[in-house]
């Protein structure tokens, strides 16, 4: 206990400290779950306790670039208005020496629920895959969502498959049936036809009468390797679809797909379907990850992404370091099931803000670092082109048919200097493109195709004074601020 108001401690001062330099950051965002100072990433724990939203996240108030430690918190009545709370969780005991990892909430009997995984890395000379690694999955309980009851280790290395490797992480756990389920992220050994190791993503479920005992129900490995590691993975139906969200690890980029270092999305769960067939991706953008899921009270599925992507220091990088902090959370959206795919769109309390309609002359508008949300619908797969920022230095959106792009090339073919290294992604939609729906909230861009049949999502890094939106090629289009 001691050592965790110490870590607290260190945290807080941190927050305080930095406080003036990141409150003035020009990249603040108004209505996503930032880190009060240096980094954030996946979402955990996301669920509604006593009518309160609360998001816990990773957490490193005392690094920018990242590295664990903690699991940031803060609360809501609408999932767009954030209060931050202390951090609830950090590195106090031997099983999460090197971190406090992913993982989910259950709320039951008015009580919260917190599963997570510990990590350790060992020092010496190790793969961390095979050894030096040790993975142990996690209980806290809490009667307030803040306050943490004693760490109660549930599962061990010695509790997994021997054909496991060490990397295995992430709960997310459920009740059904009378029963509980915890499904793990997990990494399976393996060799190709020609004996090359070729290591397989999967997962592993486990099932309990308690919350506290636990013994392997199903061990899920496609026969053929989809990704060498599954992180985050969430189980979940829609109607009457049985979904898994996971994020496959090590796929090859193709043609309009697998853009990204890692992926993140979701297959259908059949008895006899290899998920590489259904797979879908959940974003087409360059900031979309580790997005974990939960019902609210009134039975909508809601789902928050890290608008961010791990490992990318060679790639792109995020201009708001500078100023002590880096990354937000996705905008919260609602998942529905129809056509064959998952919708995804904003949450419908953010159509109860106080937008205000403004005109464009000539198509153009400064938005002078306010939240926006523009609409343009009617499109019939004619070419669509939207510019944020200027002809310097911006991003462009164009659709043509049923396809999307983003770029961040100026008119010149020259790097954007606001993409911090992005470059350009694209994506399609089954039918024609018929309508968008484009979100700003100052430093992240959220892009809804087709009532969110196909979303694209980006950090986009401009000073306010570049702040420009050029809708000069589109022909029914409305905008909004805040």
């Amino acid at each position: 206990m001691e050592k965790t108001l110490q870590n607290i401690q260190k945290a807080t001062a941190e927050e305080e400290r930095m406080e003036g330099t990141v409150k003035n950051c020009p990249f603040r965002t108004k209505f996503h779950i930032m880190p009060p100072v240096g980094w954030l990433n996946d979402p955990n724990g996301l669920c509604q306790f006593r009518g309160i939203y609360h998001a816990y996240f990773q957490y490193s108030p005392l690094n920018v670039n990242g590295g664990g430690g903690y699991w940031g918190h803060c609360t809501s009545t609408d999932m767009l208005h954030w209060e931050y709370k202390e951090p609830v969780l950090t590195t106090d005991i031997p099983e999460d020496r090197s971190g406090v990892y992913s993982g989910s909430a259950l709320i039951e009997d008015d009580r919260m629920y917190l599963f997570y995984t510990g990590n350790v890395k060992m020092p010496g000379d190790y793969d961390y895959i095979d050894n030096g690694r040790i993975s142990t999955q996690i209980l806290v309980e809490s009667d307030d969502g803040q306050r943490m009851s004693e760490k109660v280790k549930l599962l061990g290395m010695e509790d997994y498959p021997e054909d496991i490797t060490q990397h295995v992480r992430d709960p997310k756990v459920w009740k059904e049936g009378g029963k509980y389920y915890m499904v793990l992220g997990a990494r399976a050994r393996s060799r190709d036809e020609n004996g090359k190791r070729r290591d397989k993503g999967g997962v592993l479920i486990y099932e309990s009468e308690d919350k506290r005992n636990w013994k392997l129900y199903r061990e899920l490995v496609p026969e053929k390797a989809f990704g060498y590691m599954w992180e985050c993975p969430d189980i979940f139906s829609l109607k009457d679809k049985r979904v898994i969200s996971y994020c496959p690890q090590g796929l090859e980029t193709q043609n309009e797909k697998f853009q990204n270092i890692y992926q993140s999305g979701y297959s259908f769960l059949t008895q006899d379907a290899d998920p590489e067939k259904t797979f879908r991706e959940w974003d087409m953008g360059f900031d979309f990850y580790a997005p974990q899921s939960f019902e609210a009270d009134d039975g909508r599925r809601i789902m928050i992404g890290w608008a961010g992507m791990p490992d990318t220091a060679d790639t792109h990088r995020n201009l708001s370091v500078d100023n002590g902090w880096q990354h937000c959370l996705s905008i919260p959206c609602e998942l529905e099931y129809r056509d064959g795919k998952i919708f995804r769109m904003p949450v419908r309390e953010i159509y109860g803000l106080e937008w205000k309609e403004v005109s464009a002359e000539n198509g153009k508008l400064q938005w002078n670092g306010k939240t926006m949300k523009l609409n343009v619908s009617g499109i019939g797969g004619e070419k669509t082109v939207i510019r944020l920022g200027n002809r310097e230095n911006g991003m462009r959106i164009t659709t043509e048919g049923n396809k999307a792009e983003l770029s961040f090339f100026n008119e010149n073919g020259f790097p954007s200097r606001c993409g911090g290294g992005r470059g350009k992604r694209s994506g399609r939609t089954e039918g024609r493109i018929e309508d968008i729906l484009v979100l700003i909230d100052s430093s992240i861009v959220e892009i809804f195709l087709n009532g969110g049949e196909t979303v694209f999502t980006t950090r986009i890094y401009l000073e306010n004074n570049e702040r420009e939106i050029d809708m000069s090629a589109c022909k029914n289009y409305k905008i909004e601020i805040i």
